[in-house]
């Protein structure tokens, strides 16, 4: 049995309590081998079509392929990236990596859409120059400092067209704006700006129907002139929906609901079936359409666990309010003014309820106030405006009903005015966290991926086991026991497998309450360095990880315990490498000290002395130079026994 896999089964069967980790573990920076990826974030490829692109980064020779969340066809030449995206391809903002044959890259913004693409030249910084646009279009543009770009487009008596800029979206330091001027006079047209249009985290968005025959300038530019290398962006220009979010707000999981929109225009926009039923993710995705135009942007739908419904009018006081289930969701908005919404649940004596109130993060600009009333009319309990999110608990004295209400913190409405209101009980749960998205291993070979950080919610202190999912030729396992909060995941790749980039999961399941509970690892550190500054990443993203099949390097580092308090490290050294390789710890249980010796030249083992206790997994890393290159490698955890006494 090889070394790696020996170390999983004992790791997975060993029978003590494994000890905490040292609290917190040194988070792991990517391997020293692999490729960092600095493509511009407004990289695009329409769907059906094919790009050709120049990989900007470091350490990017020897490609192997590139990840992203859709089937993605690339050929490699020359420092170039030839990419064919399928036709059924999903319109949005998703994430691309890198990888070579040494590592997988960092994500980033890899944008589809269904419209031509076309370059921003960089002579359009006047309105006498500015450069001619065909329609539809979406324009891939870089923003300067002190200086605006301008688009002139045609349109006839009646056409309504939309000018949309990607930036902020895309992880664009730009916060843009959008200005219409006449495209004879050059004056600017009034009421025709945006800046921050509500749902779209300050990138900007206009709609604009043109009275006769002729054309608009178009102004983009950063609303304070800033500019730069970094200030891309991507302005989209046709006759599709310019919509704010979707309505419902979310589905339950394992069933399709109808979804409508929210926001300009809506109201004459058919419905689309959204379908939860194979969803594993926490959000899918509605495109608005006409029949026979062109789909506008994308909105979220969240998938929810629980049953959802539908705010019914009228429910403006107490008296109407609409019942509720719990655990239960609706989707509701403030439509006209003075609008306020009330929900009636069910409460058990001692059950702690939380009500909570999504809006930014489903991309709506809705502000709530959320307060619960006892069946007398007092208020039991309110959520603090001051606090990111509009959220409260209470707990029932007595089983009884309560009235959940919420209100504009602004008192504002219409159609874009929306949010989601779940209540549920308080009950316990975990999530799960990783600080770094990415680990390569060669085939037939592992590492340690991690560490894994099991947050416990209310009360929750059951054991978690932990799976490398993702891809059939990854596997690896961990049991976190009820102690502790952190752990190491062994991520082994199968034998045989071919060098490149494979999706990663891990998935943690426990049973609660006697019921299996799923929850999947993010990192919402990684995802902000994908999208810089926005406020609400793609939640996706965050859960969306990465495996390198690397090519075998100069040596692989295998552990295996001998007898209590040692551990035996083993290198296998490719030909025509026999340097040193120094050994150090990256993570071993609280109280336990592992004194690694380095592997001396020519040599392909050494002992580690383990002292302290109790048993717990240890993590070794392997270091060494060859042919000038600075090399790491990161063994799969094994159980270590200290010695005893």
């Amino acid at each position: 049995m090889p070394r790696v896999a020996a170390g999983l089964l004992l790791l997975a069967s060993a029978a003590p309590a494994l000890a905490q980790p040292k609290t917190p573990p040194a988070p792991p920076a990517a391997s020293l081998q692999a490729p960092t990826l600095a493509t511009p974030a407004n990289l695009g490829v329409r769907r059906g079509a094919s790009a050709t692109f120049a990989p900007a980064g470091t350490k990017l020779d020897a490609p192997t392929g590139l990840l992203a969340p859709f089937p993605l066809a690339a050929t490699f030449a020359g420092g170039t990236a030839t990419v064919v995206v399928p036709a059924d391809a999903p319109v949005g903002v998703h994430t691309v990596r890198l990888a070579t044959a040494a590592g997988v890259s960092n994500a980033r913004p890899l944008v589809v859409d269904e419209l031509p693409e076309v370059a921003e030249v960089e002579t359009n910084r006047t309105k006498d120059a500015a450069q001619e646009l065909p329609v539809p279009c979406v324009v891939t543009g870089r923003a300067d400092g002190e200086a605006a770009d301008y688009f002139r487009v045609p349109g006839k008596a009646g056409q309504t067209l939309t000018f949309e800029v990607l930036g902020r979206r895309l992880g664009s330091p730009i916060d843009p704006i959008v200005v219409l001027h006449d495209g004879k006079t050059k004056r600017e047209l009034v009421d025709r700006y945006a800046d921050d249009t509500p749902g779209l985290q300050t990138d900007a968005r206009l709609t604009h129907t043109f009275a006769a025959d002729g054309s608009v300038l178009v102004e983009v530019r950063d609303t304070t002139y800033r500019g730069g290398p970094d200030f891309f962006y991507r302005l989209r220009v046709g006759d599709f929906p310019g919509v704010t979010t979707a309505f419902p707000l979310a589905v339950q999981r394992g069933k399709s609901a109808s979804v409508g929109f929210s926001g300009p225009g809506a109201d004459a926009l058919p419905a689309v079936t959204v379908n939860a039923a194979d969803a594993n993710g926490p959000v899918l995705y509605a495109t608005p359409k006409r029949p026979g135009g062109l789909g506008g942007w994308p909105v979220p739908v969240r998938v929810s666990d629980f049953p959802e419904g539908v705010e019914q009018e009228p429910n403006d006081d107490p008296a109407h309010a609409n019942a509720l289930p719990v655990p239960g969701g609706v989707s509701a908005r403030f439509a006209a003014p003075n609008d306020r919404d009330h929900f009636r649940v069910a409460g058990k004596k001692g059950q702690k309820l939380a009500a909570t109130v999504l809006a930014f993060e489903v991309n709506a600009p809705t502000e709530v106030l959320v307060r619960v009333l006892d069946a007398k009319g007092a208020e039991v309990a309110r959520s603090d405006p001051a606090k990111a999110s509009a959220r409260c608990e209470w707990t029932p004295a007595a089983d009884g009903e309560f009235v959940v209400a919420c209100e504009h913190l602004n008192y504002l409405s219409g159609p874009n005015e929306v949010y989601h209101l779940s209540v549920r009980p308080a009950a316990p749960d975990f999530e799960l966290g990783v600080a770094l998205d990415r680990a390569d291993a060669p085939p037939g070979g592992g590492t340690a991926f991690g560490p894994v950080t099991v947050t416990r919610l209310n009360g929750f202190a059951g054991p978690v086991e932990l799976t490398v999912a993702g891809d059939s030729a990854l596997s690896g396992s961990v049991t976190v026991p009820a102690a502790a909060t952190t752990a190491f995941v062994p991520l082994l790749v199968k034998a045989g497998t071919k060098p490149g980039p494979l999706p990663l999961r891990v998935r943690g399941t426990a049973k609660i309450d006697g019921a299996d509970v799923t929850r999947f690892a993010a990192s919402a550190d990684a995802v902000k360095g994908a999208f810089p500054g926005l406020p609400n990443p793609p939640a996706e993203a965050a859960a969306s990880l990465a495996a390198g099949v690397v090519d075998k390097p100069p040596f692989t580092l295998a552990v295996s315990p001998g007898k209590p308090g040692t551990l035996t490290v083993t290198a296998t050294r490719a030909a025509g490498f026999d340097g040193e390789i120094a050994v150090a710890v990256v993570s071993a249980p609280q109280g336990v000290t592992v004194a690694a010796k380095p592997i001396g030249k020519g040599a392909t083992t050494a002992d580690a002395a383990v002292t302290g206790g109790p048993a717990g997994p240890v993590v070794l890393k392997g270091t060494a130079k060859v042919d000038k290159q600075d090399f790491a490698v990161t063994a799969a955890p094994v159980v270590a026994t200290p010695a005893e006494g």
